[in-house]
Parts: C-alpha cells; sequence; structure tokens
C-alpha cells in the first residue's frame, strides 16, 4: 500500500474517532474516516452519488459530509445496513444501540452537529432520511 497508517489512519485509530463521537466503544472495526475522505477526494465530483452496501457504523455518510462541508460540494449518500443485532453483552448493547443500523444513524447525527460546530458557514444538507425494509 502507499497509504500507510500514519497518513490515513488504521483500525484503532477509527475506533478512538468513534469512541469520540459516540462517548462509547460501540464498533470492533469501523473504516478509517481519513482513507474514506482521501478516496472520495480521489474519485467522486461535487455532485456524486456514494453507495455503501455495508455501512455498519456510517463512517461513509460522516466522510461524504465532511467533504462537502470541506469543499462546498453536494455529494449524496446511500447507506445500506441489515438491522444486524447488538450482542447484548457488548458495549454497543450496554449503550442502548440495539442493531448495526442504530449506530450508524447517530454517527450521522453526531457527525452532523460536529461539522455545523466547526464549519459554521456550511449551508450544505447535514440530514438524512431513514427507510426499512417490509416484509
Amino acid at each position: 500500500s502507499i497509504w500507510y497508517n500514519h497518513i490515513v489512519g488504521s483500525t484503532q485509530k477509527s475506533k478512538e474517532e468513534l469512541k469520540s463521537i459516540l462517548r462509547t466503544n460501540c464498533f470492533e472495526t469501523p473504516k478509517p474516516l481519513n482513507i474514506l475522505l482521501k478516496m472520495l477526494n480521489l474519485v467522486t465530483n461535487d455532485d456524486s452519488l456514494i453507495l455503501d452496501f455495508f455501512s455498519g457504523s456510517s463512517t461513509t455518510a460522516h466522510a461524504v459530509m465532511q467533504l462537502n462541508a470541506e469543499d462546498n460540494s453536494n455529494r449524496r449518500y446511500i447507506m445500506v445496513q441489515l438491522p444486524e443485532i447488538c450482542d447484548e453483552k457488548s458495549e454497543a448493547f450496554k449503550a442502548g444501540y440495539r442493531t448495526k443500523a442504530d449506530i450508524g444513524k447517530e454517527r450521522i447525527r453526531r457527525a452532523a452537529e460536529k461539522i455545523k460546530l466547526e464549519k459554521p458557514e456550511y449551508k450544505g444538507d447535514l440530514g438524512f432520511k431513514v427507510f426499512k425494509l417490509d416484509s
């Protein structure tokens, strides 16, 4: 790899980032935010639609919103996460998250709030909609 851990991050660093956002260690293998920022910056344009079929803690959504705020663009995202139940013994479950999708939704909310605080001049869309599968 030409992207070293000190440049784009590691799973350990991404766990620490997620813990700082959600205030609990609720996800074992989040994607590093910096690597997604770097990838999105390389392969998307101002109005791209980014799709993540295994969204987990929604790092991709966080990265899209962050990059939009940085370059004042209008990328959109679709996150797909089955309502995989959190283990009752896990930190996530103890923190009140019942599914991985719940973790992702809360991360998106908190990342949006953080972006509003850090980039108050950014007026882009930081909201999201949730759709659930029907039987």
